[in-house]
């Protein structure tokens, strides 16, 4: 994800006179813009959600509960008067995790955070109970909850909300073992974190580009890759290691972006409680589990400060994560539409599908975009839709680890996921595109004046490696025909990995079209939840390019659309 990356891939994308005039597929027939929702309608509902149900939606907050039901009622509206049905999937007893406040002081200095570092200390030890699927595809799953804590066998372990300590330099993170946490056994740890090293794992050459599009203008960009502190969901700094070394807290030091970038971000929020062992969807023995040590993130400018004139220098720091860990009940919501053969041998489903929990209006918005998409399909008559669709939008993208989100809602429903023709999962809409750039030596965070381009993975199911692989044919088609020529901008990926909510039901076979556009700032937390990055027009236009998807999948066999 860096610029010699992109370079690499400009020869994949070059000729792009030649792809401005070769032909293309007719668009999805018989799209009707006036059963959609206006830009003025959608922008409304992404503002209201913004303004009284945020900033933040993280998993089982009182803001993400209000979410969902705003989804659900929604769902409820589009579905009910034509014969639709919607449900919820309760996930009991979720070990919430919230941040009151967080704080770092050196000597009499106090030190700017970008945020705390999630999950960062106390634990929980209780095992997750199995999923039990649905008893019919009209119904809703179970299981998959937590015990209440009884203090023997399941146990919440309290936060350690202040340690006291001088600090030691323990150099750049790059991975498990890269780290010896003993040297600071009874101090607290300074550690860079390396971008670069993060986003090598997951570089833009893993894919097979198959078009880029700005507006009507096809294949005159490249993919564009650059440095996003999201990826580090795939370097996630191990202190469950540094808690079992006696280390007393962590300040971890980001590198490789820019101060203004690094505000806000909630990362890596895949990392499970911090405890030792980390917390796990199996559980753990409440008598052999260490709680974790409070940890937050700095700037590269202050960690440049940290390096220069704390650590090693007997300058006392102190390190404050006050959290509460507190057992509430979390839900995916999900519909059904029958279509023309529903309840028949000769049915089947697509599903359009997010996610509800999330860090700013962007991350997420999908289930905006889903309820619209539900609406639309509602109104058009029966045989207008041979299949019958499913429009779900699941808990716990932000669990931690533990709750599965969409992989959850696969397995709890079985009998649709055997059913299912095709899938389009929506994520991320309506995002300007902000960059770092690099000015006299020093990177500045900034808006570039263009939407983000987007990433469309349509990998074949089959395709599972992180490599460059092969595209279904038929989604390629459909996306290559309904994408280019809107107010939309991005690449057509497949092979490498399957990021988001459409990655489950890839790995499950599906044919998926995953539309996840990826900022930068995607996981950061604001106070406004980022809504001056918001475009009303371009979230529009993608939902209607996603209805145009799904309209194309419409008329198409399942064995069409597996290529």
């Amino acid at each position: 994800m860096t610029a010699s990356r992109r370079t690499v891939l400009s020869g994949i994308i070059a000729a792009s006179a030649l792809g401005l005039l070769r032909s293309r597929p007719a668009s999805a027939g018989g799209f009707d813009a006036s059963l959609l929702a206006t830009k003025s309608q959608m922008a409304n509902e992404v503002h209201f959600v913004n303004n009284t149900m945020g900033p933040s939606r993280l998993t089982g907050s009182p803001q993400h509960q209000a979410y969902v039901a705003y989804v659900q009622s929604n769902l409820q509206a589009a579905l009910g008067p034509q014969g639709g049905m919607v449900f919820t999937d309760v996930f009991e007893n979720f070990p919430r995790w919230t941040a009151t406040s967080w704080s770092l002081t050196a000597g009499s200095k106090s030190i700017p955070l970008t945020l705390y570092y999630p999950y960062c200390n106390g634990g929980f030890t209780g095992a997750r109970a199995p999923l039990v699927p649905a008893p019919a595809i009209a119904a809703a799953g179970s299981g998959g909850g937590y015990p209440l804590a009884d203090g023997v066998t399941t146990v919440v372990i309290p936060p350690n909300p202040t340690v006291t300590g001088t600090v030691v330099n323990l150099g750049t993170f790059t991975g498990v073992g890269s780290i010896d946490w003993t040297l600071a056994a009874g101090q607290i740890a300074y550690i860079d974190y390396s971008m670069a090293t993060a986003a090598g794992l997951a570089p833009a050459s893993i894919y097979t580009v198959n078009e880029t599009y700005d507006h009507a203008q096809v294949n005159t960009q490249p993919f564009l890759d650059p440095i996003n502190p999201t990826v580090s969901i795939l370097l996630q700094p191990d202190l469950g290691n540094a808690t079992n070394a006696g280390v007393l807290g962590v300040v971890v030091g980001w590198t490789g972006i820019s101060d203004g970038n690094a505000q806000g971000q909630y990362n890596p929020f895949k990392t499970p409680f911090a405890s030792y062992p980390p917390s796990s969807q199996a559980g753990s023995s409440p008598t052999a589990t260490i709680g974790g040590i409070p940890t937050v993130w700095v700037d590269p400018s202050w960690g440049t400060y940290i390096k220069t004139e704390v650590a090693g220098l007997g300058v006392a720091a102190t390190i404050t994560v006050e959290a509460a860990i507190e057992q509430v009940d979390t839900s995916t919501v999900w519909g059904i539409l029958p279509g023309a053969n529903y309840g028949t041998d000769a049915d089947s489903f697509l599903i359009c599908n997010t996610h509800t929990d999330g860090t700013n209006i962007f991350e997420e918005n999908g289930g905006i975009a889903v309820f619209n998409v539900a609406s639309y399909f509602a109104q058009l008559p029966l045989s207008s839709r041979p299949k019958s669709m499913v429009f779900m939008a699941s808990t716990g993208h932000f669990g931690h680890g533990l709750l599965g989100s969409g992989a959850d809602w696969i397995q709890q429903h079985p009998q649709i996921i055997a059913a299912t023709a095709g899938v389009v999962t929506v994520e991320h809409l309506g995002c300007k595109e902000w960059h770092d750039f690099s000015r006299r030596g020093t990177l500045h965070y900034g808006p570039t004046g263009k939407l983000q381009q987007s990433e469309v993975y349509v990998t074949a199911p089959t395709f599972l490696l992180p490599e460059p692989g092969p595209a279904d044919p038929a989604l390629l088609s459909i996306t290559t025909s309904v994408l280019p020529g809107t107010d939309d901008r991005g690449a057509i990926l497949s092979g490498g990995i399957f990021f988001g909510e459409g990655g489950a039901f890839h790995a499950a076979g599906l044919p998926v079209i995953g539309y996840i556009p990826l900022p930068i700032y995607l996981c950061a937390i604001y106070a406004n939840g980022g809504i001056e990055r918001f475009d009303p027009a371009h979230f529009h236009a993608q939902v209607a390019d996603m209805v145009q998807c799904l309209l194309a999948m419409q008329p198409m066999s399942a064995a069409d659309l597996r290529g």
